[in-house]
């Protein structure tokens, strides 16, 4: 599905809750995915934001930082950095 507009940058809180998804989606993705239409459905998420989340949460993990830094406005990309630094470490090392 492709958004139907673009999405405005993340801020840094949006970010923020991103990355905790993120995070919490392969222990518990269902859970995960309510907790996303929740924030979604309160406007914490634009609708145009939603859909190119969507589609973030359907990448590959190694493809999620550059995409996640694209939708990162100026104040959030430190943010996307040190979030998912620790991610990308750990990938590194088990390969």
């Amino acid at each position: 599905m492709m958004p139907t507009q673009v999405p405005a940058p993340l801020t840094p809180a949006q970010i923020q809750c991103v990355i905790d998804l993120l995070e919490c989606r392969e222990l518990a993705p269902k859970e995960t995915a309510v907790k996303f239409y929740e924030l979604a459905k309160a406007g914490f998420f634009t609708e145009a934001q939603q859909e190119a989340l969507e589609m973030l949460f359907a990448l590959d993990d190694d493809e999620i930082p550059d995409a996640l830094l694209e939708f990162a406005d100026e104040d959030a990309r430190d943010i996307v950095r040190h979030g998912l630094a620790h991610e990308a470490r750990m990938r590194y090392v088990r390969a």
